[in-house]
């Protein structure tokens, strides 16, 4: 499966192309392309040279390896941090998840930092891999490392280690992501092949999805005495894993020594990097639309085991974990079918129109969920996750495709490549999403009553109030989204009409 996404970015309101050596402006608003788009189509067909450049299986296949890693990474500690220190330790869910914003602190300053870092290295391994390989490893330790909890503590000590091991683990974490995302958007300048480049990694993601998912489930398998027993073995097993997938890229993909050569001696200094990547009024709309959708799937995910074990399965953990786990294999099937439908479907109605069909499905996905989980059919609610699934997966897709769009725009506005900034910004935007996201469940189950005695039976109220919280926030994402989408003008051409001034320009410099 190769789906090919179209994309787009922003570029100057000339139609003529110009052999100017200096970086033409970009720009910093969508009005000044505004009547140019208002007479194109979404689609255009390629007569770019560049369309022509091949990733091969190989490199696709392990750069999404990487992708399993970076989610296993990225969903993990929301998994397991909620159920093991609230219903394993009865830790107070409101300070577990303050706990977890103040590490966001941290997050905001290190990503940036490690982007401008990894965008300015030069080595001969490149720019991205030696952080990848570094990175994989010590975050596949740190991650084993977050559930050695001991028992007996108080409140307190329990947040102040909650705090200390997110900190080691998030750090390692984005030394190995950041510089991960930005080998993707480099691998190629071909237009379709990025999507087709990400496409793997979307699969991957998924895979990395499911191992996720089936966290919870491990710590209540038979063997261990306890949640917080299972947690100990099963954090170095997943640690093992994230550090074998995540090496994966490095070994096998080669950095583009062009790009990397050049760009990594004409970078900015740091803020005035991240400020720049801000300012471009199309990665913003993407931006927001990431918190929206992130912020919204991280949460249902989260809060949908405790809607199980207060309505569902009353009081039932284990019976609670399973479905959630079995739920990220449906996603399998569901995500396959999803990108072969939305690559055929991009190719008439744009990429704007696939994120629209994104946002509109997750209305379908509130609704469905209200009405199929049940008591009475627990598993009809597969079908309301296999709709969120779908969604989902095809925004992402979309989203890292035009990202590498949008790092030509930056090239011809800035005269540099700076796809390390470019995803330190949307990796530190996720990671803030999940931990918001979690952090909002700590405060809906106090908020609600939640009983967080381990087999407590949870009151009527405290079930519909959560089943309301979940397709409620749905709603909301994709009201939202739909109406950001408005404001959204780019086109295929503006992204090709980019590459071909960029060609002219390289060859005018020799």
């Amino acid at each position: 499966m190769t789906p090919s996404f179209l994309a787009s970015s922003c570029w100057r309101n000339s139609d003529t192309p110009t052999t100017s050596t200096k970086p033409a402006p970009c720009p910093s608003s969508t009005n000044g392309i505004q009547a140019e788009d208002t007479r194109m189509t979404d689609v255009a067909p390629s007569k770019n040279p560049q369309s022509q450049e091949r990733v091969t299986l190989l490199q696709k296949f392990a750069y999404g390896f990487g992708a399993s890693a970076d989610m296993i990474g990225f969903h993990g500690p929301a998994q397991l941090i909620m159920p093991v220190y609230t219903l394993a330790l009865g830790v107070n869910p409101a300070l577990v998840g303050i706990a977890i914003g103040i590490t966001r602190i941290w997050d905001a300053f290190l990503d940036p930092v490690m982007g401008s870092i990894s965008d300015r290295t030069q080595s001969r391994h490149g720019r991205r891999r030696p952080y990848i390989f570094s990175g994989a490893i010590l975050a596949g330790l740190t991650f084993a490392l977050m559930w050695q909890i001991p028992t007996g503590w108080s409140d307190t000590a329990y947040f102040s280690l909650l705090i200390g091991t997110l900190i080691l683990f998030y750090t390692a974490f984005t030394i190995f992501t950041v510089p991960y995302h930005a080998i993707g958007y480099e691998m190629t300048s071909s237009y379709h092949e990025r999507t087709s480049v990400m496409s793997y990694r979307m699969f991957f993601n998924m895979v990395g999805n499911i191992s996720a998912g089936w966290l919870l489930a491990g710590t209540q398998l038979d063997w261990f005495d306890s949640t917080l027993e299972g947690a100990r073995y099963i954090g170095p097993l997943t640690g093992l894993v994230f550090i074998l997938f995540g090496i994966a890229p490095v070994f096998f993909i080669k950095e583009r020594s062009a790009v990397q050569s050049s760009a990594a001696k004409r970078q900015m200094p740091i803020f005035r990097s991240l400020l720049a990547t801000l300012k471009d009024p199309s990665f913003r709309i993407l931006i927001i639309l990431t918190v929206l959708m992130l912020s919204g799937w991280t949460f249902a995910m989260s809060i949908i085991v405790f809607i199980n074990v207060s309505y569902v399965f009353p009081g039932d953990l284990k019976a609670s974990s399973i479905l959630v786990g079995g739920m990220g294999m449906i996603q399998t099937a569901v995500v396959v079918l999803a990108l072969m439908l939305a690559t055929r479907l991009s190719k008439s109605v744009g990429k704007k129109g696939i994120l629209k069909i994104s946002f509109s499905i997750q209305f379908i996905h509130a609704l469905a969920a209200w009405f199929l989980i049940t008591p009475d059919h627990p598993y009809l609610q597969v079908i309301a996750y296999a709709i969120g699934a779908a969604g989902n997966m095809t925004f992402f897709l979309m989203l890292h495709s035009m990202t590498s769009d949008i790092c030509d725009a930056d090239e011809l506005e800035n005269g540099t490549r700076r796809e390390g900034m470019y995803g330190a910004v949307i990796t530190w935007m996720q990671k803030l999403c999940v931990s918001v996201a979690v952090a909002m469940v700590g405060g809906a189950l106090v908020l609600v009553g939640f009983d967080q005695t381990e087999g407590a039976i949870q009151s009527a109220q405290t079930a519909l109030s959560l089943r309301l919280i979940y397709s409620g926030i749905f709603v909301v994402i994709s009201i939202v989204g739909l109406s950001l989408l408005r404001h959204y003008t780019l086109t295929e051409k503006t992204v090709l009409r980019i590459q071909a001034e960029l060609a002219e320009r390289k060859a005018g410099n020799g």
